[in-house]
Parts: C-alpha cells; structure tokens; sequence
C-alpha cells in the first residue's frame, strides 16, 4: 500500500508502520527502542517507504511509546526541584483542541515534523506558565506555535512569531485567522536576531525553533547553533519566570555548545528529553 505524506510527518509515519508487528510491540512495552529500531531496519517494505531513510527510522525509534512520556518527565522535573508549580489541569481541553486544530489546520505544500508529543508538551507547558506574550523564533507555518494559541487567546495576549520564509509566514497568517487568533498574533517575515534586537516589552516564553543558513558569515547562526546566538539577543526581553521551550534539544550535540552556556549564564534551569526532534524546557530563576 502506497502512503501519501502530507502534512504531519508523525501522521504518515503511523500510517506506514500502523501494521507492523514491532510497531505494536513497541507501543505496549514489549520490545525497546532499540529493538524497535531494529526491526525497522531489517523491515525491507520500508526501503520504498518515502523518508524513511537511515536518519528517520533512528529518530523515529525515539518516539516514546506514551506521548504524555516527554512532558510528564520534563514537567515532573520542573516541579520536584521547585521551578514552576504543579498543576493538575495541564491537559484540560487538549483532547478536544487536538482534534479542532487537526480539522482545521492547512499545511499546504509544506511538511511538519512536530510530533504529537511536542504538540502535548507545548500545550501543557503555556497552561503551567499561562504566558501573555511569547516570542517564537523559527515559526514555520505556525504549527508549533499554535499549540500555545489556545492559552494565549484565554489571556488576551500575544504571540510573536518570526521565519525568514514569506510563503510560510502567509500560510501561518492564512491559518491564524481561521482559527480565530488573528489579533492575538503577529506574524513577521524576518530573521528572528533583527526583531528580537528591536523588541523592548519583556516576553513571559521563548519558543526556539529556528535553523542558521549554513553559509552565513557569522559561524555562530548557522545550523543549530542559532539557538545560543538567539537566546543571547533574547535576554534583554527575559525576565525571572520566563520560560524557553526548545525544539530539536540535543544538549550533547557539539552545536547546542553555545545555547547550554547561554542557559547556565542566565540561570535557566530546566531539563530534555529525548524523542524523535529532542524537547527541552528551561525556566530562568
């Protein structure tokens, strides 16, 4: 059987392994990551499979079997050392909202690979801070952002969204407005450092999700490593009690060198946890 990606990598790739006797495995505890991992690998029906190539099967081997695993590990870590205080209504109105934004949002042309683990983590987070203006760096389309917007929009506050991308920066305008949150945004196609420089409001969250142009001048913003170099023009709007969420978090990786100095320099605790794009969650205190 033939599957069309479109949209939601984290869709198609639950299509393509929905009958797959590992794949079970795995979601009831029977089999690791590792054992996951490997099965796909040995699976020969997935070579015709689109994307999945040597690097998805092994960051698809990381999804964690629970969804709620990311959030409840970070956010159990946030609280036990005092970060942020607990909150039993984390998930309230989440199923219901996944279910509206799944309905009704336009992907276009364009791919995701925001994952239903992120888009939980994202949502429970901005319920636990209730921020009334987050900046967020990397938007894309706004996919990831918007799993802020619901709790955004209850506070009549603001998300700022930046991406150097005009067709993407339309698409999120485009998507934004259907789903009612036109005035509790604004959508800027620019480099996020540019914006952030000019900015004086404080901001309550810090969404990192950009990627650096390979090629540019200033080795700093390019690839990853933008994330450091972003959350240092950043620090004049931070305050105590922002929190930064972190897309692709792989503090072991040589490029995040500069963004985990960055977090220590400013003292923001938090911790990651390690899926298909690696999340993190870090409050300064």
């Amino acid at each position: 059987m033939e599957f069309v990606l479109n949209g939601q990598f984290a869709l198609y790739a639950e299509k393509v392994l929905s009958s797959k006797k590992y794949y079970k495995e795995y979601l009831n505890g029977e089999i690791n990551s590792a054992q996951f991992r490997e099965s796909m690998v040995a699976d020969a029906s997935l070579s015709g499979a689109a994307w999945f190539n040597e690097y998805s099967i092994k960051r698809i081997s990381l999804m964690p079997p629970d969804e709620k695993l990311p959030a409840e590990t970070i956010i159990n870590y946030l609280t036990n050392n005092n970060i942020i205080s607990k909150c039993e209504n984390m998930y309230d109105g989440f199923d219901e909202y996944r279910k509206y934004i799944r309905e009704n949002y336009n992907h276009g042309k364009f791919i995701t690979f925001i994952y239903p683990e992120d888009e939980r983590l994202l949502y429970a987070v901005t319920k636990i801070t209730q921020p009334k203006k987050i900046f967020v760096a990397g938007s894309y389309y706004g996919y990831f952002a918007v799993w802020a917007m619901k709790t955004i929009s209850e506070n009549g506050g603001t998300a700022i969204l930046s991406d150097i991308n005009g067709e993407v920066c339309e698409l999120a305008k485009e998507n934004f407005e259907k789903l009612g949150y036109g005035n509790n945004a604004e959508i800027y196609c620019e480099d996020s450092e540019t914006l952030l420089a000019r900015r004086t409001e404080s901001i309550d969250m810090l969404v990192l999700d950009a990627t650096g142009k390979y090629d540019d001048l200033r080795p700093e913003y390019r690839g990853k490593r933008i994330y450091g170099a972003l959350l240092k023009d950043a620090e004049h709007l931070l305050k105590k009690g922002s929190a930064i969420v972190i897309h692709n978090m792989e503090p072991e990786n040589p490029e995040m060198k500069m963004l985990v100095e960055e977090l220590q320099s400013i003292n923001a605790l938090g911790t990651s946890y390690d899926t298909y794009n690696g999340v993190g969650v870090y409050v300064i205190v």
